[in-house]
């Protein structure tokens, strides 16, 4: 618009000398004239008059069209500037982002190394033997099959005593399997726990804190992460996690972490003495999703 404003420019100066030049003439015609004649010219000055009225007029015209201009480019500029105002704080806005992650990313991996070297690290016996680094949990596993099919047996024995029973018990193991409950998983994996505890403590509390910083970023795929993390598990260190998760109260920061990120869905159940235990904890880890939400 500013290439129009030649246009007003002109006009004005135009009007400008065109009232100079009649006053101009006027004046040099009137001074030539006698005493008697001036008056009656200078009555005819009345139209003179109106028409610079009109000028004048025309030149307010002017200035309002050339402010009103002034103001349609102030608020072209503005718009501009906005938009420049938006494109900065969208970048500022992806700088940020970027930021974060980059911080989030380099304690997570921080953590999966602690994780790692104290996996590594702990050593324990477990009947006698030595159970080191990834080892602990296959023998850990082991131990504890051994005991769940020591109780199963007792119970057997004691039930064949009582007359309900007319076979052996490995013949009848997989339906005396199917009998063990959660409640009883819970207390021989408690019991055989506390006998390793000080060591396997560390590791949970390391599993805890990485899934808590998961959980509380602002990291928008929280699960790519979990799945770097669940990518270190054995299957028997799932297993072992999983019987953990049992032992804890659904309320739980530990229970609701693991809950929430699936830690124990790709659990191996051929591992599992009752298959049932797998499928219970999945329906009250539904039935607690929909509660919450």
């Amino acid at each position: 618009m500013k290439n129009n404003n030649w246009v007003f420019w002109l006009i004005g100066i135009g009007s400008l000398l065109l009232m100079g030049i009649t006053l101009f003439f006027n004046y040099n015609y009137a001074t030539g004239l006698a005493s008697d004649q001036q008056g009656i010219f200078g009555d005819m000055f009345g139209a003179s008059n109106a028409f610079f009225t009109g000028l004048s007029f025309t030149g307010v015209i002017i200035a309002i069209l050339l402010q009103r201009q002034e103001l349609k480019l102030q608020r072209n500029e503005l718009e501009l500037t906005r938009e420049e105002m938006m494109l900065t704080r969208n970048e500022f806005n992806q700088q940020n982002e970027t930021l974060t992650k980059q911080q989030f990313e380099n304690t997570f991996f921080q953590m999966i190394s602690m994780y790692r070297d104290n996996t590594e690290k702990i050593s324990v016996h477990i009947d006698g033997n030595k159970a080191e680094g990834k080892l602990l949990f296959y023998m850990f596993n082991r131990n504890l099959v051994a005991t769940f099919n020591t109780f199963m047996k007792k119970r057997f024995d004691k039930n064949l005593e009582n007359g309900n029973m007319e076979s052996d018990f490995y013949a009848n193991i997989e339906s005396e399997k199917l009998k063990f409950s959660i409640n009883e998983l819970v207390t021989i994996y408690e019991r055989n726990f506390k006998k390793i505890e000080d060591e396997l403590v560390k590791y949970f509390s390391t599993l805890n804190i990485i899934l808590k910083l998961i959980d509380e970023s602002n990291v928008k795929d929280k699960f790519f992460y979990v799945s770097i993390l669940k990518s270190h598990f054995t299957k028997y260190e799932t297993l072992i996690i999983f019987y953990h998760t049992l032992l804890h109260d659904q309320n739980s920061e530990y229970r609701k972490l693991i809950d929430k990120f699936n830690i124990v869905d790709d659990l191996d159940v051929r591992l599992l003495v009752n298959r049932n235990h797998f499928l219970n904890y999945k329906q009250k880890q539904f039935i607690n999703r929909n509660f919450t939400n």
